[in-house]
């Protein structure tokens, strides 16, 4: 087995409200090599379930992908601020709901080698409908969709957004399981 690499050292060659970017001298097998990495500040994904396994699910236009995605509620988590809070605020902000049960149901990695991203997902039961408050330029549809139709939409590829896609495989499982 080999030696695990050294990071020798690292610092900051572009900064943005929502990620960094940073530069790595990296050693490896006594030789030096250079790494750019791109961080994105951590990020929260909400499943917010009703008592009838219908959950609901955002649908916003995605310039970067050039078209509009069916997605979790998600947002990130500000400085100081804990993954719950931050879970909380996006799902009042995106649907106007809030909940009265939470559960924290995994942290995950989106991706691990050039880009990385890590976001904490949560269940939110006990719903209550409220008024949506958008952020300025959000342009955020608001479905409500039964949980088999939506793993049905997740095994066609009509949901892809990984976050998304492990958030509703879980809730599915535990369902199954008689844990939800």
């Amino acid at each position: 087995m080999s030696e695990d690499p050294k990071i020798v050292s690292q610092k900051t060659i572009f900064k943005a409200k929502l990620f960094e970017v940073k530069e790595l001298k990296i050693e490896r097998a006594g030789k030096q090599v250079v790494h750019h990495t791109a961080q994105r500040h951590p990020t929260v994904s909400v499943f917010p379930l009703s008592d009838d396994y219908e959950l609901y699910l955002v649908s916003q236009y995605r310039y970067m992908l050039g078209k509009r995605t069916i997605e979790a509620m998600a947002g990130f988590v500000n400085k100081g601020e804990a993954p719950l809070a931050a879970a909380k605020r996006e799902l009042e902000e995106e649907t106007g709901l809030t909940a009265s049960h939470w559960d924290e149901l995994t942290e995950i990695e989106l991706a691990a080698s050039v880009f990385k991203a890590e976001s904490t997902l949560f269940l939110a039961k006990g719903l209550i409908q409220g008024v949506q408050k958008q952020d300025e330029g959000e342009d955020i549809v608001v479905n409500k969709i039964k949980l088999d139709d939506v793993v049905n939409k997740v095994l066609r590829g009509e949901i892809n957004h990984s976050a998304t896609v492990i958030g509703i495989l879980f809730l599915d499982k535990l369902r199954r399981e008689g844990k939800l």
